[in-house]
């Protein structure tokens, strides 16, 4: 089975290494990767230059942003699942992929895992959702989670959607009743460094978010979910990781704090 691996990057030359090392790295010998950077100066494009001859395709260009490039990547993958590790993303281990497909079959149209959110040196692990949350927010991570070639290639991102268009898609996806299915096991490393938490930025998620539900959004929804999300940042990083681990602690599907310099121990 191949596996379609898609990165993209925009000057961050660090997490492309990082990212890199990761995805060369895998012990699964049908790999096609694919690295769509949108015309870094930062030194990435040099990078590439260098890993030419390890990558099935590469581009260095100006995009119209996300989810023009991850189209632009779609565009040039033939592999049977693909999944997106972006530039500072990466998989858990060098055996992930090995772990997943070796002598196995799938039906499935999306296949997702559990991830660690990488959050400075502490990290948490989280197992997905039920899909049924599918109806507010996605419940599994992006970077954790194999799409079917076939369906991807004819179903792109919707690029009028700039924060959230993976969600749209999942979302379609839940609607049309495509099979999904889960694995019990952790399949990346999410970087969460960068990811803007502005009030603009967090209102664009939610408005987008109720377009796709078909919905008008509301202020004073908005309002409690702005708190929700500060008052987990507060208690994630105020919380020694050992008594978050205690607190968050729950049987089988828990999320669970750990810290990164013993993530590749698990």
């Amino acid at each position: 089975m191949r596996i379609s691996i898609i990165t993209i990057n925009y000057n961050n030359i660090q997490g492309l290494k990082n990212t890199l090392s990761s995805v060369l790295e895998q012990d699964y010998n049908n790999i096609e990767y694919i690295v769509i950077d949108g015309g870094s100066t930062d030194g990435s494009k040099e990078l590439l230059v260098a890993k030419a001859n390890e990558l099935h395709y590469w581009v260095s260009e100006r995009d119209k942003g996300l989810y023009n490039a991850m189209n632009k990547g779609i565009t040039q993958s033939t592999g049977d699942y693909l999944i997106f590790m972006n530039s500072g993303d990466v998989f858990f281990n060098k055996h992930v992929l090995s772990a997943i497909f070796v002598n196995r079959k799938y039906e499935a149209d999306i296949l997702y895992g559990n991830t660690v959110y990488k959050y400075g040196q502490k990290g948490i692990l989280r197992f997905p959702q039920d899909l049924a949350v599918m109806q507010y927010e996605l419940p599994f991570c992006h970077q954790s989670c194999f799409i079917k070639g076939k369906l991807m290639r004819n179903n792109f991102y919707d690029e009028s959607y700039k924060l959230i268009a993976d969600y749209a898609f999942f979302y379609h996806c839940c609607k049309e009743n495509r099979k999904f299915q889960r694995i019990n096991k952790i399949v990346a490393i999410y970087d969460t460094t960068g990811i803007s938490s502005d009030d603009k930025r967090t209102w664009q998620i939610y408005e987008e978010g109720c377009k796709i539900q078909g919905r008008k959004p509301n202020k004073q929804e908005y309002k409690l979910k702005l708190w929700k999300n500060k008052f987990k940042k507060i208690v994630r990083d105020t919380v020694p990781s050992r008594l978050l681990d205690i607190l968050m602690q729950r049987p089988q599907d828990s999320n669970r704090a750990i810290s990164i310099d013993t993530i590749q121990q698990i």
